[in-house]
């Protein structure tokens, strides 16, 4: 589900744990997303991608992050 994980925290120069403690997520659970280990529930996308300052949908692929 989320393909751009990855890219767009290295774009934004964050470690796993720094996008962990602003979008209050386990270090663990990005690190799972990352690796398509599992995904995470809409709730979780969205403070994802809010930390990241994209759109879920950004997040996921489904347009281009800037």
């Amino acid at each position: 589900m989320i393909k751009n994980l990855r890219q767009i925290r290295k774009a934004r120069r964050l470690t796993q744990q720094a996008l962990s403690q602003l979008a209050n997520v386990n270090r663990i659970n990005i690190s799972q997303y990352e690796n398509g280990v599992k995904n995470p529930n809409l709730a979780t996308a969205e403070k994802l991608a809010t930390a990241l300052g994209v759109t879920v949908d950004e997040l996921i692929g489904k347009e281009e992050a800037s």
